[in-house]
């Protein structure tokens, strides 16, 4: 299954129309205003994994996101001045600071320095040996904007082709909910550029959805100050429909029965009532009934007692 390349053209087209109107409309108030926004790709699944994994999965990109306008910040795991002036010189302008753990717990030990880290930098890789302790060292605020650190091997033979493999991915980590965002470009590409990485990256994001498409609900493409255009969305399934339309019927069915039976049940208790009533009618005397009774007895004991003097 793919996505409709007519319609995600469509959507692409709009979001960068989008930017550009606003950019117009912010010139003439703000002049620090920045119209460059991150586009991503919006996955709502149907079923939410329950297992967390800290280590985002890497997405290839057939259009790199980051140029030498970027900043990406590399976070190691021992400040060793070798090692760091080896990392420098791999030819990567485009990493603009490298940190250590210890920097991370001293430097930007505080809430403000930790922000303005997050703030100065588009992308953070990190050497995979200290990425379980970075939620601790960073802070929850990176996690939540999404500013998660990719891991790269820093003890890779090739380490030039390791981080240029890194620097030409983006990065899914599943989402505590249904809904998951992906980062596939900005707004200043060429519309064709964000299009292919687009199709692309949902073809390789299929792949680490439990159940694959049968688990995705519905697709779309946003800015950040964007609605979310849909570009997919799952039908109902037809074996469900029908069974949910069966269990209507049924449903339906035992509730004209039951309607029925509650018919045929009070019926039958108001027959036996009536029957009831006649009953006790007829068992039942009238007091003029009884006061001729007794008048016929005193006459006969009359009659007796006649006789026998």
């Amino acid at each position: 299954m793919s996505l409709n390349h007519e319609l995600v053209t469509k959507a692409v087209n709009s979001l960068i129309a989008h930017t550009k109107k606003k950019e117009e409309n912010e010139e003439s108030t703000n002049l620090l205003a920045n119209a460059v926004e991150p586009m991503h790709l919006i996955v709502t699944v149907k079923k939410i994994s329950h297992k967390m994994r800290i280590k985002p999965y890497r997405i290839p990109l057939r259009n790199c996101l980051y140029d030498e306008s970027s900043s990406v910040c590399l976070i190691i795991k021992n400040h060793d001045e070798e090692h760091v002036e080896k990392l420098k010189n791999l030819g990567f302008p485009v990493i603009k600071e490298i940190v250590s753990m210890r920097d991370l717990k001293t430097k930007y030990n505080g809430f403000e320095t930790k922000r303005q880290l997050m703030n100065a930098h588009d992308l953070f890789l990190t050497d995979d040996r200290v990425i379980n302790g970075l939620p601790k060292a960073l802070g929850g605020k990176f996690y939540l904007t999404k500013k998660i650190p990719a891991p790269v091997n820093l003890r890779a033979k090739n380490l030039r082709n390791e981080i240029g493999k890194a620097l030409k991915c983006t990065y899914y980590k599943a989402a505590r909910g249904s809904c998951n965002a992906v980062r596939v470009g900005t707004t200043d590409m060429a519309p064709e550029l964000l299009i292919e990485n687009t199709m692309g990256t949902l073809d390789n994001l299929v792949k680490h959805i439990p159940k694959g498409w049968d688990n995705i609900q519905s697709v779309g493409i946003k800015t950040g100050t964007s609605l979310t255009l849909p570009i997919y969305n799952a039908l109902p399934n037809a074996s469900s429909v029908i069974n949910n339309a069966a269990a209507d019927d049924d449903e339906a069915m035992e509730d004209v029965e039951g309607e029925a039976e509650e018919g045929a049940e009070k019926k039958e208790k108001k027959e036996k009532k009536e029957k009831k009533e006649k009953a006790s009618k007829k068992g039942k005397k009238s007091p003029l009934s009884r006061t001729k009774a007794k008048n016929i007895v005193k006459a006969h004991a009359k009659k007796r007692a006649e006789a026998t003097a």
